[in-house]
């Protein structure tokens, strides 16, 4: 590696490429089609820049990015320069329990990324941008999915103004059949602190391929630099690199709400000294302004098959600086390990375009395993992050239920203990008083949706489906020992 930046091929004319930190914030592409060596690329970026000090995540989604604990080994691409196989220290996370939990909280995500998560249209997400309003302005966390639906259940019975009861039923089945996949272990807390993610830090992503979490999950952490870093100006060098694996997923038939915050993020995240590389195959899959926030790009070969997609290619070779090579022609043929390359010079233009045959990573190309994976991880964060919590709404009933006497009354309780009769009368209180609510319950239920919330309302506390069985238990009697009741009622008015 230089000193100026990292360096990650030999060009043409056999000299070192190399791309200046100074202009990394202005983030970048990797792109080509599958096997032509992009995520080997961003390997080798991942490690020069863990070395010079960066802050690097990565993002592998087909688990062979993840070597970075285990040394290379040697072969004939790595005579290009001289090469010392070496593994790198390095944290590794997942969705889940199978390495380090990576969270984040909902309050913190925010409705736009949620709602590109479960796929909502233009009116649904505005239905789920009030529910997070009301929270806020109610100083309510919603940590988790559970928080979540509590907080939409808790809008549709106060016919909250403005929220589309059918909208948000939606809303409820999509979050439902999310948490059900699996995806609900990435929300909650304790979530992932800046603090926790100095060094090399990689999120396997393997066992959620083909899956709208393999880009939303890194989408998340940068929204989270993006709000919790201070202003650092024109940096000589990133604090954080991002990289963001298979990043079509993210964009891919996405609202433009979604798109306008990703550009704001890019425009303004690179004053606070975040580099940012989206990875991945077919340049046509990513949108044209994002395109355009992209300064370096490492562009391996593509594979075109429609007019679209050539007119897309042109237009991508049509923004490299003219010279002698045909970039357009280079970019259909290209050999694995050898791509066009093209960053900022030292007054910020766009330099030439460059075919360097890149240079392979130090750590392992191999699939490295879980066990390799978790030995290599500081146990701390292990120790930190691997109970989850549950959320502040969740912990409400908990702690009501907890709840003991003050000291004074428990004395006094201890002192004078209450009566049979007074034990009957407050039972039978409760029974009423569990009655009219169950009642309540259930009609506001058969207006929305039945079956479930008087489910999750049962089963949210125990205790409730005790009381419900007593109930009906007590109307059963009643009615069987109905003429005896009335004849004892008629005894009493006799009387």
């Amino acid at each position: 590696m230089c000193m100026n930046g990292p360096s990650i091929g030999i060009d043409s004319s056999g000299r070192v490429s190399l791309l200046p930190f100074r202009y990394l914030s202005r983030h970048g592409l990797i792109a080509g089609s599958t096997g032509t060596g992009k995520s080997r690329t961003m390997q080798v970026l991942a490690e020069q820049l863990s070395d010079a000090g960066v802050n690097v995540f990565v993002s592998d989604v087909k688990g062979d990015a993840s070597g970075f604990c285990a040394a290379g080994k040697e072969n004939e691409r790595n005579r290009l320069a001289p090469y010392q196989p070496r593994p790198l220290k390095a944290n590794y996370w997942s969705i889940g329990n199978r390495l380090v939990p990576l969270r984040f909280s909902l309050s913190d995500a925010g409705p736009v990324l949620l709602s590109r998560l479960l796929s909502l249209n233009s009116t649904q997400e505005s239905n789920l941008a009030l529910a997070f309003s009301y929270a806020g302005k109610n100083k309510r966390q919603v940590d988790g999915l559970e928080d979540l639906l509590d907080l939409l259940d808790e809008l549709l019975e106060k016919k909250q103004r403005g929220l589309n009861p059918s909208s948000v039923s939606v809303i409820e089945r999509k979050v439902l059949a999310l948490q059900e996949s699996g995806a609900g272990a990435l929300f909650g807390k304790p979530d992932v602190s800046l603090s926790s993610l100095r060094g090399l830090n990689v999120l396997n992503l393997s066992d959620a391929r083909k899956n709208m979490l393999v880009s939303i999950a890194p989408a998340f952490l940068l929204q989270k630099l993006f709000y919790e870093l201070p202003e650092k100006g024109d940096a000589d060098r990133p604090e954080y690199a991002i990289f963001f694996d298979e990043a079509h997923y993210l964009f891919k038939d996405s609202n433009k709400s979604l798109r306008d915050l990703m550009v704001t993020i890019l425009k303004q995240i690179r004053s606070k000294g975040v580099s940012v590389f989206f990875v991945t195959q077919d340049v046509t899959d990513l949108p044209e302004e994002i395109l355009s926030q992209l300064s370096t790009k490492i562009i391996f070969s593509q594979k075109v098959f429609t007019q679209k997609g050539n007119r897309r290619l042109k237009a991508l070779a049509g923004s490299f600086p003219k010279t002698g090579l045909d970039v357009m022609e280079k970019l259909k043929a290209m050999p694995t390990g050898v791509a066009i390359v093209s960053t900022l010079d030292g007054k910020g233009n766009q330099t030439a375009p460059e075919e360097v045959t890149m240079f392979a990573p130090a750590t392992t190309m191999d699939v490295v395993s879980d066990n390799e994976m978790l030995e290599a991880t500081d146990q701390r964060l292990a120790g930190k992050y691997a109970r989850k919590k549950a959320g502040k709404m969740a912990r409400k009933a908990e702690k009501q239920d907890a709840a003991s006497p003050e000291p004074g009354k428990r004395e006094k309780q201890k002192k004078k203990g209450p009566s049979v009769w007074d034990g009957i009368f407050g039972f039978l209180l409760k029974l009423l008083d569990f009655i009219l609510k169950a009642l309540g319950k259930i009609f506001t239920f058969a207006v929305f949706k039945p079956g479930r919330r008087l489910f999750r309302w049962l089963v949210k506390k125990p205790v409730r489906i005790l009381w419900l069985i007593l109930a009906l238990l007590a109307l059963y009697i009643m009615a069987v020992n109905w003429p005896l009741i009335q004849g004892f009622l008629d005894a009493l008015n006799f009387s």
